[in-house]
């Protein structure tokens, strides 16, 4: 028999079965009841035991051994024979990594990616040589027998079916196409009322006619005549009337039973491409737990919402994103148990992930109880690194501050790791959002801490549009990017930092001409006073008006991919057919719109001077490949042999950054940074300590000592390291 076919059905179980063992192993480490305990291990131990089973039958077997062994530590943990720790924790979930890892190289024919006999002889010690194989298995739950799932049967196959992603997703496009055949038969149907009309009017015409005649002399002949004409005239006009009436109510019932079928089929085949949220949810407990583990914090997550439906695109892009939430809020929002006990709050942060369906949208909010973004600390950290200038960042509102943490190289990290705060990801976070037709927002109380707001579309393939009119061209602009509508007179209209601004709703709207940021013709009522229509974009933080000649319409369209020549503009996110046929380019505000504070107030006259860094290091290789790397960016290098000599070279030259190794002999890297700090000709010098000392408690030093970053040297390349000092130095290049 053949057992190819079931390779792909494996990994979906295995992959099924590890998800149980990870969820397990998260649930074990907070339950108290020993009765639900039991029950958790016995899910997970059976969840172990199908994957060694089925990994037997397909041949697959260094999967079959290590499930094997993992089996086997889970029955000394049934039979109460070993005792849950975390380590035994770390060690299920590695194996649990791993055996997804070999089922997709097993699957796809390729050599395993591990060494398995390895990572068993890593394992905590197995009692099983010692104990006889009967007591092995508890009597109350048997051990399932090797299962491999067989071939659909009929009746299986009339309940559920398997169809591949690429066929849902052209029968959805086909599904939209129909909401333009839609659009363009109601088109028809208000040309069929226009002809009705036009056939009411002209049979008025007939009447005040035959009136104008009346009042004239005629013989009776031609009166008769004329009488002859007029009736078959109003004959001929009232069954025109009534026959397009007949035809424009008949049209009329057709499109509205063609609207309800097109709605429910997009509804039935946007529902067969819909996962629930839980399937992006199911990797961010392993994930903050590991991270709190790293970190030597206690955090616990709680996830609502689960059964919330999107678009498999949606949940795919949202991803990465939502991790990274995940991660800040851990990372910079969670303080550590002695910091939050000192303020008065509980050793252990509180981290919600909640999801919730509102009309066309989906709401994911991250909110932590940690320490909170400080406005401040924002403006501060925002003007050090040139994103605005100190008068600016002075007189930014805190609700325009908090909108700062989504510039590009921001980071509000007070010590770099390999972690976080490099500067990036805060701005991707919102791109990726804005490319899906979305939006983030950011509320937070010093002290108290932080809510993320991430607001989805249900689906990609159609989407509600705002049509304008900007000179002779129409565009459309989405409408979840759309937060309303004003009209502006130009005589409100003033200048801040020589940026046109209007007051609405007792806020700074920025202005922008959309002619000028497409580089069109310029509207004419866009020139000169009068009252201009304008659409309102951007977060909460930070509005922005655009002006345009006209708005048109708003309606439901399917988005269509540009080709090749247009796809690099990141201004559009597509094009949509409207019901005349016309093909319409479809805006993206957050490419079009880049920043409304990003006018230079000074330009330098002269070109930057050359940034001189110094290197400390007493390994000759390293220091010169560190060297190497700095020169070929365009940095003036000094070296130092160790801690004391690095002091001597910052006594007698102008240092702008040091980049140093703790492990030194005559003066250490903490030791270095220490007397740095203690300087006051030092005290803002940036220092970047690079080592390969890994653990927490050295990063913790790291940071009391007083670095600005921290770099494992096995988790760093040569850009990562450019990309930290050139933040650090506010270099832009």
């Amino acid at each position: 028999m053949d057992l190819a076919a079931f390779h792909q059905q494996f990994r979906e179980e295995a992959a099924e079965n590890v998800r149980v063992l990870q969820d397990g192993l998260l649930a074990l480490e907070t339950e108290a009841g020993a009765g639900q305990r039991r029950a958790t291990v016995d899910r997970i131990f059976r969840a172990m035991h199908t994957i060694k089973g089925s990994a037997r039958v397909l041949g697959f077997e260094p999967i079959s051994r290590l499930a094997h062994a993992l089996e086997n530590l889970l029955g000394e943990l049934r039979q109460e024979r070993r005792v849950f720790d975390r380590p035994l924790a770390d060690a299920l979930l590695r194996g649990g990594d791993a055996i997804l890892a070999l089922s997709d190289a097993a699957v796809a024919g390729r050599a395993p990616p591990l060494d398995v006999e390895a990572l068993i002889a890593s394992l905590p010690a197995s009692a099983e040589a010692a104990t006889p194989p009967a007591a092995l298995a508890s009597p109350a739950a048997p051990p399932e027998p090797p299962r491999v799932a067989p071939p659909s049967s009929p009746r299986a196959a009339g309940q559920t079916v398997r169809v591949r992603v690429d066929r849902l997703d052209r029968m959805l496009n086909l599904a939209g196409e129909l909401v333009v055949s839609q659009q363009t038969l109601a088109n028809h149907a208000d040309e069929l009322r226009t002809l009705q009309a036009a056939v009411e009017q002209q049979l008025h015409a007939l009447r005040q006619l035959e009136a104008e005649l009346a009042r004239l002399r005629f013989s009776p002949m031609q009166r008769q005549a004329l009488d002859l004409r007029l009736a078959a005239a109003h004959e001929a006009g009232a069954r025109a009337s009534l026959l397009v009436q007949q035809q424009t109510e008949r049209f009329s019932r057709h499109t509205g039973q063609h609207e309800l079928l097109v709605r429910d089929l997009e509804q039935e085949v946007m529902a067969a491409r819909l996962l629930p949220i839980a399937t992006v949810f199911g990797g961010l407990p392993r994930a903050v737990r590991d991270l709190a583990q790293a970190t030597g914090k206690q955090v616990r997550l709680s996830l609502h919402g689960e059964t919330v439906e999107l678009d498999r695109k949606v949940l795919e892009a949202i991803a990465d994103p939502l991790l990274h939430l995940v991660r800040n809020a851990v990372d910079h929002g969670i303080e550590m148990p002695e910091e939050r006990q000192a303020a008065g709050k509980a050793p252990q942060g509180h981290l919600t992930v909640r999801a919730e369906a509102a009309s066309s949208e989906v709401r994911v909010v991250v909110t932590d109880d940690g320490r909170g973004i400080d406005p401040q600390h924002l403006r501060e950290q925002a003007a050090r690194r040139g994103i605005i200038s100190a008068e600016s960042a002075a007189h930014l509102p805190d609700h325009e501050a908090l909108d700062l943490i989504f510039a590009p190289g921001f980071s509000t990290a007070s010590v770099i790791t390999d972690i976080s705060g490099r500067g990036v990801g805060m701005d991707v976070v919102r791109q990726n959002l804005a490319e899906l037709g979305g939006r983030v927002e950011v509320e937070s109380q010093p002290g108290l801490g932080t809510s993320v707001t991430l607001i989805l579309p249900l689906t990609l393939v159609t989407t509600r549009i705002l049509l304008v009119r900007v000179g002779r061209d129409s565009f459309a602009l989405p409408v979840s990017a759309c937060r309303g509508v004003i009209w502006i007179d130009r005589q409100q209209v003033q200048s801040l930092e020589g940026q046109p601004i209007v007051e609405h709703e007792g806020r700074t709207v920025a202005v922008r001409n959309l002619a000028e940021l497409l580089g069109t013709e310029a509207p004419a009522t866009n020139s000169g006073a009068g009252r201009t229509p304008a659409v309102l974009t951007g977060g909460p933080q930070r509005l922005v008006a655009l002006l345009v000649d006209e708005l048109l319409d708003e309606r439901e369209v399917v988005v269509k991919p540009l080709g090749a020549l247009l796809a690099p503009q990141r201004r559009f996110g597509g094009a949509v057919q409207l019901g005349d046929g016309c093909l319409v380019l479809l805006l993206n505000p957050a490419h079009l719109i880049p920043s409304v504070r990003n006018t230079p107030l000074e330009t330098p006259a002269t070109a930057p001077r050359v940034r001189r860094l110094l290197v400390a290091d007493d390994s000759f290789a390293t220091r010169e490949l560190i060297r190497s790397v700095l020169q070929s960016a365009g940095y003036e290098v000094v070296v130092a042999v160790d801690g004391a000599d690095a002091l001597e070279a910052l006594r007698s030259e102008p240092i702008d950054l040091v980049i140093s190794d703790v492990e030194m002999p005559r003066l250490n890297g903490f030791e270095l940074v220490t007397r740095i700090r203690a300087e006051r000709e030092f005290h803002h010098l940036p220092v970047v300590l690079v080592t390969s000392l890994a653990s927490e408690e050295h990063r913790r030093r790291g940071l009391e000592a007083g670095a600005q970053a921290y770099i494992v040297k096995s988790q760093f390349d040569q850009q990562s390291l450019l990309e930290v000092i050139r933040r650090l130095l506010g270099d832009e290049r």
